[in-house]
């Protein structure tokens, strides 16, 4: 690894910025990966490297995250209980076929991951009462699993697809999704990051730094969650999705 030689300390820096900015947004509507892979690829980082990394730095944000909102009380634990271990192991064979994906593929992959989301969000919902939802087991893992292979595969975004996931097919208020997304999160994460660490793909000198920040922004943003409530986590999904897509179009343009 003879990149991580080159890595300054104004690298390391930035790094620990959008470690917390990341973890900030991630903690209320996802996609912090969207932040943090590309500032990774920026800095000369290999693909394959950047991935593992952001896996290692948004691993420990989401735990924190999970903390926070379970002291709050607003996770769905029979979602995750059904869907957790669903979600882990789709995310580490995710990361396991990644591997064997070239780097242009990787990087093409994660430009053109983010409109679903954005259909997804505005496509309008039939109304159906709370009450007569019925969180199925099947219903459970069909809205999340897939998710959670993603996760391991690419990863960017992946928060902000559970929770318009769970808010669309299990009819969640966004609060209650975006909570509930935080424990699935940490798990494909976990599953992610035990693929990457077997196979020495995480770059520790921006990995360590990074989470640590991200630990604060998760904290952070998920107080500022829970006391916003949805309509705020819904601006910010808006948001970041808007800024994912501004982001990625203006990437393709350049390149």
């Amino acid at each position: 690894m003879e990149f991580a030689n080159d890595i300054s300390t104004t690298w390391i820096l930035i790094f620990m910025l959008t470690g917390f900015i990341a973890g900030y947004i991630d903690s209320i509507a996802g996609g912090g990966g969207m932040i943090t892979v590309p500032m990774l690829l920026f800095s000369g980082i290999p693909p394959i490297f950047v991935l593992g990394t952001n896996k290692m730095q948004s691993v420990v944000g989401a735990l924190m995250a999970t903390i926070k909102y379970a002291l709050s009380k607003k996770i769905s634990w029979k979602v995750v209980s059904i869907a957790i271990i669903p979600c882990l192991v789709a995310s580490y064979i995710g990361s396991q076929l990644v591997m064997f994906l070239s780097d242009e593929v990787i990087q093409w992959a994660i430009l053109l991951s983010i409109p679903i989301a954005m259909m997804m969000l505005f496509k309008k919902s039939k109304e159906i009462k709370e009450e007569n939802v019925e969180l199925t087991k099947k219903n459970i893992i069909l809205s999340t699993t897939p998710i959670g292979f993603y996760d391991g595969l690419l990863g960017p975004g992946t928060g902000t697809y559970l929770t318009i996931s769970m808010k669309k097919f299990l009819h969640l208020d966004y609060l209650t999704a975006t909570a509930s997304t935080k424990p699935l999160n940490f798990a494909t994460n976990f599953g992610s990051v035990l693929a990457f660490f077997f196979a020495a793909k995480i770059l520790w000198l921006a990995a360590i730094p990074m989470g640590l920040a991200n630990i604060a922004g998760s904290y952070v943003g998920s107080h500022y969650a829970i006391k916003g409530g949805e309509e705020f986590i819904k601006k910010v999904l808006i948001f970041v999705l808007v800024t994912m897509l501004i982001a990625n179009i203006i990437k393709i343009v350049l390149n």
